[in-house]
């Protein structure tokens, strides 16, 4: 693609050359790669390639900045996360021309969705950065005196994903910072470029070293990081395979972890679900972000009274989505982050059609101009598997998939729905009220939706179980989980038990 044609269609142009950011330094390597514009498949920019001495570099001067960080107050933390919001909402065409270039994400979506989503995640843990705290313990012994004090652990290792990396860098930069730690982070290589500029638009706010970037390839840049003995602590949101691999590298150092990895979210519908709402949540659901989501609603459950007619509604809608280029504002579902993406989901696809399942809606390359040839395109596609038989009902695509069974019993959904090793998203959708409350109970799940999907306010606890995950972002709760108790236990007292001597 020549720069004409990129201008002419509005794609990112980077604010210089990609360096790793090292001790508040821009760092060149020897070594790089091509990224990709998914909607035309062409390189865009060139990132760098970190070694495992860069990797040594970067959490050296975490550390060191580390000793500052941690000293300074709760109200100056609260203020630089306010600020790094403030700069993330004055430039929205930037962040989304940025992501609609680098991962294929439709520009409405971002304007929408992770612009502000970003900013609020930040606003959120500036507020509880002033509201983090230890607490006094009732002791029986009046002489005696018990607190807690919460300390920061240290260096954070930030392993981003590709598919929302400004919401999920949001999602580690803000508790981390707030408790006071410091950070290496480690963005994925589909989408690195907006990870380096996230922290060249706020780094002046923090001492240097405080936020570092190492980009590359997982096997190289990441096992180094994971396997630091200089790292505190391990956030990685991802796949379940790179999970147990981080987990075992990470093993020799005893290093703890966050895991939010991913899931085969069931949303049951039943007999008396408003369909209209059902059905829009459900395509909500899976083709928001292209399907490369972890919380997507890849599993559609509907009562034998109904599924036809959901059936019949939600083909019909998934037939007149607006597939294009992400750049453009008329695009509503746009490309695959890779070509290996879309190979592997198109995979996915043909083993679930061979053990039984049916295509009902898209399933293959939508018809596009010539310009977008290149691109890695997959229409919206809605599976039918009956009895949830085949490995498009157990195994995470990934992609813009869903698969549609169908239900007799209550019982029998949610036995269904709770198969399989996952356990991050479910949604039930019913006009009884006991009966939601009954499913939800039931649905095993660390989030379950009641007449929605897709709703992750800042605030509420995200994160799963099973090959889910474990620990949790965006509450309250995750700045436990970036800064340990210390217990204080002060002697008030000026007598002591005869216990020794005669």
């Amino acid at each position: 693609m020549t720069a004409p044609v990129a201008a002419a269609r509005g794609a990112y142009v980077p604010s210089g050359d990609y360096t790793l950011i090292i001790g508040g330094e821009p760092v060149a390597t020897d070594d790089g790669f091509d990224a990709i514009d998914p909607s035309v498949g062409t390189p865009w920019t060139r990132l760098p390639q970190a070694t495992e001495a860069h990797v040594d570099a970067a959490v050296a001067a975490a550390t060191r900045a580390f000793a500052t960080w941690r000293r300074t107050t709760a109200s100056h933390r609260q203020r630089v996360l306010w600020e790094m919001a403030d700069r993330v909402e004055a430039e929205p065409d930037r962040w989304a021309s940025l992501l609609a270039t680098e991962n294929g994400r439709p520009i409405r979506e971002a304007y929408a969705a992770d612009v502000p989503t970003c900013a609020g995640i930040l606003r959120y843990f500036s507020g509880l950065a002033r509201d983090h705290r230890g607490d006094q313990i009732p002791l029986e012994d009046p002489g005696s005196l018990a607190f807690t004090v919460r300390e920061p652990l240290g260096v954070i290792a930030a392993l981003i994903p590709w598919n929302s990396p400004i919401i999920t860098l949001a999602n580690k930069v803000g508790p981390a910072l707030a408790a006071g730690n410091t950070l290496v982070i480690k963005p994925s290589e589909y989408a690195s470029a907006s990870v380096i500029e996230f922290v060249r638009a706020v780094e002046d706010l923090v001492p240097a070293g405080v936020l570092n970037v190492v980009t590359g390839f997982g096997p190289s840049v990441g096992a180094a990081l994971v396997s630091h003995p200089g790292v505190a602590k391990i956030t990685f949101t991802g796949g379940s395979a790179t999970a147990r691999r981080i987990m075992a590298a990470a093993g020799g150092a005893l290093t703890p972890s966050i895991m939010e990895l991913g899931g085969k979210g069931a949303m049951v519908v039943c007999a008396d679900a408003d369909l209209d709402l059902a059905v829009a949540d459900a395509m909500t659901g899976i083709y928001m972000a292209n399907g490369e989501v972890c919380v997507a609603a890849s599993r559609l459950l509907v009562h034998e009274s109904v599924h036809d007619e959901f059936a019949e509604r939600f083909a019909a809608l998934a037939r007149g989505i607006v597939v294009g280029d992400a750049l453009d504002p008329a695009t509503q579902f746009g490309p695959l982050v890779s070509a290996a993406q879309l190979e592997r989901v198109r995979g996915c696809i043909d083993a679930a059609v061979a053990q039984g399942a049916v295509v009902r809606t898209g399933g293959a390359a939508p018809e596009l101009p010539a310009a977008l040839d290149g691109g890695f395109f997959l229409a919206p596609t809605l599976l039918e598997d009956p009895a949830g038989a085949t490995s498009a009902s157990r195994e995470e695509i990934f992609g813009p998939v869903t698969v549609l069974e169908r239900f007799a019993s209550e019982d029998a959904a949610v036995a269904r729905a709770n198969e399989g090793p996952y356990g991050l998203a479910a949604g039930v959708w019913t006009r009884d009220l006991a009966r939601a409350h009954r499913i939800a109970g039931a649905l095993e799940a660390g989030i379950v939706w009641v007449n929605k999907w897709f709703d992750l306010p800042a605030g509420v606890p995200m994160g799963g179980i099973g090959d889910s995950g474990f620990g949790r972002e965006l509450s309250a709760e995750t700045m436990l989980e970036y800064s340990a108790p210390k217990a204080i236990n002060i002697g008030l007292g000026d007598t002591r038990p005869a216990l020794w001597g005669r």
